[in-house]
Formats: C-alpha cells, structure tokens, sequence
C-alpha cells in the first residue's frame, strides 16, 4: 500500500509539479492541464513580462486595454481585477522598465503567500525578465 503511493506520487504527482518549478516549465503546461496558453490572455500577458518578452506582453495589453476601458469599476471581481493588472503594469511596460516590472510581479508573489502555509518556505527567485 506505500509502495503504490510512492509510485503514484514519482510516476503522476512529481511530473506535474515539475511545470511550477520555473516560469519557462510553466509556459509549456500540456493543453490537457489549465496552462497560460488557454488561460485569460491577461494571465498570458504576465507570463510573458515574466520571461522577459515585452514585446509580445505589450501586444497583450494593447489588445486588452480597449476590451477593459469599458469597465474601470466593473462590479465583476474578476474584471476589476484585471483591469488593475493592466494598470499596474502599463507604465513599466511601455517604457520597458524590468526592474520596475519585477517589483510588481514579486509583490505579487509575495501578496499570494502571505498568511498561508507556504509563507516560511518561500523565498523569491529571479524571473527570466531579471537575468
């Protein structure tokens, strides 16, 4: 009965938590996982501001900023949200600012550890957008 769970946990849990280890593993998530690829394209954005690819975040954001400027205080959760992410990230972006675009992803990253488990064991590593 261990045996199997060690087995399940090398041959099935370990494969797929190897995607999270980097934002370049993340990037190539199967289609059959939720990966960025078929995520939000705001989502997708930030992925591509983490890995250094302005370029085709600023593609994103142009796209997506017409689509949000309907809805500055839209009631929807979601959609607030990401209008805020566009906000945060517009001014860096534009002016091609990483350090500043790195600031905010690792606050990010920070705000979505706080207060939970995860909190004493995770230190921030550099983003691709970084090295």
């Amino acid at each position: 009965m261990v045996s199997d769970l060690i087995e399940a946990i090398e041959t099935t849990a370990m494969p797929k938590l190897s995607y999270y280890e980097t934002v370049e593993s993340y990037a190539t998530l199967p289609p059959e996982t939720y990966g960025p690829l078929h995520e939000a394209p705001e989502d997708l954005m930030l992925v591509h501001i983490a890995m250094g690819e302005l370029d085709a975040a600023r593609k994103i954001w142009h796209e997506r900023d017409l689509w949000h400027q309907n809805w500055p205080r839209h009631p929807a959760l979601r959609l607030r949200w990401l209008r805020e992410q566009l906000d945060a990230v517009a001014e860096p972006l534009h002016a091609g600012d990483r350090p500043a675009l790195a600031r905010i992803l690792h606050g990010w990253e920070a705000a979505n550890v706080q207060g939970t488990e995860l909190e004493r064991y995770w230190e921030p590593t550099p983003f691709p957008l970084e090295l």
